[in-house]
């Protein structure tokens, strides 16, 4: 069995040679400071999809209006040519059929801006998962991430 001076010169050399301590240096360690959540930043991209929004609404807008001038002057025009009805027939047609489109459009709008207010902006409706930016980028009103929307266009959802 070892003495304790044995042990004692084995602990001695073991022990790692220590730095002289200079007695102006603070030795607190600085702990890294949480950020606050800058709050701008983080709705930054939902104000540029907001932006857009309100763009393609107002756009929306003054095309429904443009397609209600064009279908108020067709209804106006006493064709008496049957030709001229026909024409006149199919123009209305075009332009209800291109604001029932537009209206579609709107409500789809409204509906994502409102998720905007409420925070749930860019989720799924029907599954809770997060749209892809990208499909966020082409349709800023998309309502459904992309698995959801083929099954909604299969007629599955």
């Amino acid at each position: 069995m070892p003495t304790k001076r044995a042990v004692a010169a084995v602990k001695h050399v073991a022990k790692p040679a220590e730095k002289p301590v200079d007695k102006h240096v603070d030795k607190r360690v600085e702990k890294p400071v949480d950020k606050p959540v800058d709050r701008k930043a983080k709705k930054a991209p939902l104000d540029k999809f907001k932006e857009r929004l309100l763009a393609k609404r107002e756009e929306l807008l003054h095309d429904l209006q443009k397609n209600r001038e064009v279908t108020d002057e067709s209804v106006e025009d006493t064709a008496q040519d049957m030709v001229d009805r026909a024409t006149s027939a199919y123009t209305r047609e075009f332009a209800f059929s291109l604001s029932e489109t537009d209206r579609k459009t709107l409500l789809l709008i409204d509906q994502a801006l409102i998720r905007i207010e409420a925070g749930t902006y860019g989720t799924c409706v029907h599954c809770s998962s997060p749209v892809q930016e990208k499909r966020l980028e082409a349709v800023p009103w998309a309502r459904h991430c992309l698995d959801c929307q083929e099954l909604q266009d299969k007629g599955l959802l």
